[in-house]
């Protein structure tokens, strides 16, 4: 028997969407099985998954690496779910997903407690399966409904059961390997300095083939998911070679943490003006990685107070996909105006009003404001910068003031143009 059903699915309107985690190619297979809108389903439930997982499991988050593993390992698990349920089967296919046991492995060596990885596999399977009572509510017919529901549980409660324990397996194995490793040393001593723990200089040194000591520059490193031949490790490791001839760096330090992203640290070099520029010209990076750098510090506290900025720089690349390069001292106002994200767009919204409005219309007034603001008031400037007539920022500027509520135009001209700037990029 075929649940073609489950073909039906389609994602909730009203809830938010956001792209896959997933590889093109992976997205594609399950298209071609699915259709479009039951792959879009799939992803939806995947997010409130992950979003009820770091909810009440925390331990799971702790950046955007750790959230993309987790976005990954859960979409998988709902497509695996899919594949098992479309055709009804006997325990073929009940195998983890490579990403969910990815993503359980980098538990382990995050040292996040198996009790808590396995809450984590419970709270989403609990969530998948209420998705899909509620589906087949819709989309089966009333009287074969009540025997659909009872199968589809008790297929999926076998599912989870199976699911667990193998994870729990693979949970063990990683952790007893990563215990007795060179990189579990090293990832220790890592996590002292960023935690800012009492660290000896020379041991710190000699454990991590890395002078603590000298004035570092460090940066994040990840892959989005593009096609390409080579595993997402050896594109990162490209990558940081790359940069470091690129920024004359002799030496680095690599950490991976996740299947996809890394962090680095290299030596500053002597000459840092107009650094992202040369990086961003001479750098050889490998297909789909994409790069965070920090601000240049010193010593060992220089390696936190860097990788820091580097984690703000990747967080506020990841809201707005596109360049490649991000630099924290080209963001460093934005990061720190949304280090709360939802307190951010509240504050774009109050301030803004109409003009925080979707369409290009809206967008475009929105920008033009933002630049004669920037240009001190100045007509000319403006329309030289934005290459436009000044009649045309004259007419856009008096729309865009008319959209603004009337507190906001009588208000502090730093709070508006502030928000003007996080709407570029929370509002687009």
């Amino acid at each position: 028997m075929t649940r073609q059903w489950l073909r039906q699915l389609k994602p909730d309107q009203d809830r938010p969407h956001h792209e896959p985690a997933l590889s093109p190619a992976a997205v594609s297979a399950m298209t071609a099985l699915l259709g479009p809108d039951p792959v879009r389903w799939a992803v939806q439930t995947a997010d409130t998954m992950a979003a009820e997982i770091l909810e009440q499991v925390p331990e799971h988050g702790g950046g955007p690496a750790p959230v993309a593993t987790l976005r990954r390992s859960t979409e998988s698990t709902v497509l695996a779910a899919l594949r098992l349920l479309l055709i009804e089967t006997t325990g073929e296919g009940a195998t983890p997903p490579d990403e969910a046991l990815e993503g359980c492995r980098e538990c382990a060596r995050r040292g996040i407690a198996l009790d808590r990885v396995l809450r984590g596999v419970r709270l989403g399977h609990a969530r998948l399966t209420q998705e899909l009572t509620s589906a087949v509510e819709q989309y089966v017919p009333t009287g074969e409904r009540l025997g659909e529901l009872r199968r589809v549980t008790e297929e999926l409660f076998a599912h989870a059961d199976t699911h667990a324990s193998l994870l729990a397996e693979c949970y063990i194995a990683e952790r007893d390997r990563w215990r007795g490793s060179d990189e579990a040393a090293r990832r220790t001593t890592i996590d002292d300095l960023l935690a800012a723990r009492p660290v000896d200089p020379e041991a710190a040194t000699r454990r991590l083939r890395y002078d603590v000591t000298r004035t570092h520059l460090a940066a994040v490193l990840w892959c989005d998911a593009a096609e390409d031949p080579l595993p997402a490790a050896e594109r990162l490791q490209h990558t940081a070679a790359a940069l470091a001839c690129t920024a004359g760096a002799g030496h680095t330090l690599m950490i991976p943490v996740g299947a996809d992203t890394a962090w680095l640290w290299l030596y500053a070099p002597d000459d840092l003006v107009g650094l992202p520029d040369r990086v961003r010209a001479g750098t050889d990076r490998a297909p789909g990685v994409r790069l965070a750098l920090g601000p240049p510090a010193h010593g060992t506290a220089g390696m936190r107070r860097s990788h820091y900025g580097a984690r703000e720089a990747e967080r506020v690349a990841r809201l707005a996909p596109g360049n490649w390069l991000t630099d924290y001292h080209e963001v460093r106002l934005f990061a720190l105006a949304t280090a709360d994200p939802e307190h951010a767009r509240w504050f774009v919204h109050e301030l803004l009003g109409p003009l925080a409005s979707d369409g290009a219309r809206v967008q475009e007034l929105r920008e033009t404001l933002r630049v004669y603001l920037a240009e001190e008031r100045s007509l000319r400037a403006a329309a030289g910068t934005l290459h436009v007539a000044r009649n045309t920022v004259t007419y856009r500027v008096k729309r865009a003031e008319e959209l603004l509520p009337p507190a906001t135009l009588t208000g502090s001209t730093l709070e508006l143009r502030l928000a003007l700037e996080l709407a570029r990029t929370l509002l687009g």
